[in-house]
């Protein structure tokens, strides 16, 4: 009312006011655009017509009498001052992700979203435990709330929970987690695609397959997806439909040593004589341990089986030795005996088959 009064005389009143009313009014939340309601960020720019109305009206009050000049101008001090000192220490939570949320929780409560970031920080930590006591108790939070904008929040906790319990090795736990993820949200791709994993790992070939061609039903240029799903079908014996979707993935991916990799090892060492092509075996595989700088063993083992397919023994044995040296070295004893009966072959002229 008094900016409308005294527009005339003190206009910055008015000007001050309604900036702070019409800079508020798009996100005062009749139209909510995420889970907030409210958040500081949104007074940012409302604000400057605040602190223009208080500048301005400090001038004119403290020009009549000098000595209410320097009055202001040492409360300004005094209030500088004071907010200089509050931001010093809020800005020291914000030192990272860890403080900013751990003192969230210690000044709000029932915090879901500060505890299923504190949970991400403790599986990136690989303490599991942690992440999923944050998981499951941001998911009790939620429990209670239910629209739109939650169920896609909560959809997100459970597979978060999905995922630390699946690391734990708590394979079972984690399905049911994925299943409400997925209950919440159908179209949640990662949920189809971490579940597929799960399955993948538990022998369920089938299930995964559905899982991994849901993914990419929803998001079809997903790399990872696609080399899952041409693992899957390579198991399942189906080779040309696995070549393809290794394809899809490096044409999605092109430095993914991965793809060529598999590829590599499906023309080496298929028993169809049609699939193998020894020369692109080898080609696709020097790329895949080139990009993987000669440190990954399994790369090497498949350049070697290429070598053998192209007739090229010698460098075969000497690929295949030089898996083994790496193998070890990583603790894999398992995949070095693999090697040194691959090589036993080789020395016999006899190309890896399967």
């Amino acid at each position: 009312m008094a900016a409308i009064v005294f527009r005339s005389k003190r206009p910055y009143l008015f000007t001050g006011w309604f900036w702070y009313l019409g800079m508020l009014a798009p996100v005062i939340g009749l139209v909510q655009v995420g889970e907030q309601g409210h958040a500081d960020r949104y007074t940012y720019l409302p604000h400057i017509g605040l602190f223009l109305l208080a500048v301005w009206l400090a001038a004119d009050v403290t020009a009549i009498r000098q000595s209410r000049s320097r009055f202001a101008v040492a409360t300004a001090v005094v209030i500088i001052v004071a907010l200089a000192w509050a931001a010093f220490v809020q800005a020291s939570y914000w030192r990272n992700s860890e403080t900013l949320w751990t003192h969230a929780l210690a000044v709000t409560s029932d915090n879901d979203v500060a505890h299923n970031n504190l949970g991400y920080l403790c599986v990136d930590r690989g303490e599991l435990d942690k992440a999923i006591s944050h998981f499951e108790t941001a998911l009790r939070i939620r429990s209670g709330k239910r629209d739109a904008h939650y169920d896609v929040g909560s959809a997100f906790v459970q597979m978060n929970l999905a995922d630390a319990l699946a690391r734990k090795g708590r394979s079972d736990e984690a399905m049911v987690h994925y299943e409400e993820a997925i209950k919440l949200q159908p179209n949640y791709a990662d949920a189809y695609y971490n579940r597929g994993n799960v399955l993948f790992a538990k022998g369920r070939i089938d299930e995964a397959v559905a899982d991994w061609e849901k993914t990419l039903q929803i998001q079809p240029n997903d790399a990872d997806a696609h080399t899952c799903l041409g693992n899957a079908l390579l198991r399942q014996g189906s080779l040309k439909e696995a070549i393809a979707h290794y394809e899809k993935a490096l044409a999605l991916a092109p430095k993914d040593a991965h793809s060529r990799n598999n590829i590599a090892w499906v023309l080496a060492t298929s028993s169809d004589a049609s699939i193998r092509d020894g020369a692109r075996a080898v080609e696709f595989a020097q790329e895949a341990v080139e990009l993987s700088g000669n440190r990954d063993p399994n790369f090497l083992r498949t350049l070697a089986a290429a070598y053998a397919e192209n007739g090229r023994f010698s460098e075969a044995i000497a690929a295949a030795k030089q898996a083994i040296v790496i193998a070890n070295m990583q603790g894999s004893s398992g995949l070095a005996k693999t090697l040194e009966s691959e090589i036993a072959a080789y020395r016999g002229h006899v190309p890896l088959r399967r």
